[in-house]
């Protein structure tokens, strides 16, 4: 052994403490190694002693990775990503470089359906698991690994990129048979917006939803009139647009990880290819 190098790292522990920083649960670790979860338990009190801090908050039988805990599975997984070339990665993955999670907002699924079945096509090596969910899944909880999230500004403290501009215009059912009276909010809204009430002047909202992919639906019915993002109304033969851009300050894409995460291959590689698609468009 060279004598620079760390003769306390707890080898034999790295690959339970993978197993639960990503299953979360003593069972499910315990589980996924094939051991019971006394063990499990058992061995990253070890790891911890070892480390002489935490690397899991516990709660409700679940566990967070900490502050440490999330740099120290950055740190675990670019090792294991190292091994993997030797055909010696710890976990023994079915795919070489692991797993990554994806969040996105749900009507972006259908305008990367393909481009993330070519992703899957061309990276056999990397596990992609995509969460459509309007419910924002934390990067800091270790909830997922990248996302896409649509906002004025990014969360801080995160590497980010921003793909593109998402203007928003009102949209109603096509034909031009809509009650303009009638305007779908989004939850938590108590009143229009000047902007959106200078074009509506005689509308009330009569119906509040959350998420863009029902609010389609519910204005494709004639349940009112309704803001969507710009391409994800036109693309809908159902819809006719109501108004132009709606405001100045528009909101953007963003794409953005935790940054101890960045250079992860498999991290690098997602995002990498999803910057190149929204640059093509």
């Amino acid at each position: 052994m060279g004598k620079n190098a760390h003769q306390d790292i707890p080898w034999t522990e790295l690959p339970i403490f993978l197993a639960l920083a990503r299953e979360k649960t003593l069972s499910a670790a315990a589980r996924r190694l094939a051991i019971d979860r006394t063990t499990v338990a058992r061995r990253i009190q070890a790891l911890e002693a070892t480390m002489g801090r935490a690397l899991f908050d516990r709660t409700d039988g679940n566990f967070q990775l900490t502050l440490l805990g999330r740099k120290a599975f950055s740190a675990v997984e670019r090792a294991n990503q190292e091994l993997s070339f030797f055909g010696q990665a710890l976990g023994g993955e079915r795919h070489p470089l692991g797993k990554v999670r994806l969040s996105i907002p749900p009507h972006l699924a259908f305008s990367l359906a393909e481009p993330l079945t070519r992703f899957q096509s061309e990276n056999p090596q990397i596990l992609l698991e995509l969460k459509a969910t309007d419910q924002l899944a934390s990067l800091m909880r270790h909830d997922t690994d990248v996302a896409l999230r649509l906002s004025l500004e990014p969360p801080k403290g995160m590497t980010r990129y921003k793909l593109g501009a998402v203007p928003l215009r009102l949209f109603e059912r096509a034909g031009g048979q809509s009650d303009l009276t009638r305007y779908i909010s989004y939850p938590g809204a108590d009143s229009i917006d000047k902007t959106i009430k200078s074009i509506l002047p005689n509308a009330e909202i009569t119906l509040s939803i959350d998420g863009y992919v029902p609010m389609r639906e519910a204005i494709a019915q004639g349940a009112g009139v309704g803001m969507l993002p710009s391409d994800f109304g036109e693309e809908d033969p159902r819809l006719t647009p109501v108004s132009d851009k709606l405001y100045d300050n528009d909101m953007f894409l963003w794409l953005i990880c935790l940054p101890e995460q960045r250079r992860l291959t498999r991290i690098q590689t997602l995002m990498s290819f999803l910057r190149a698609e929204y640059a093509s468009k």
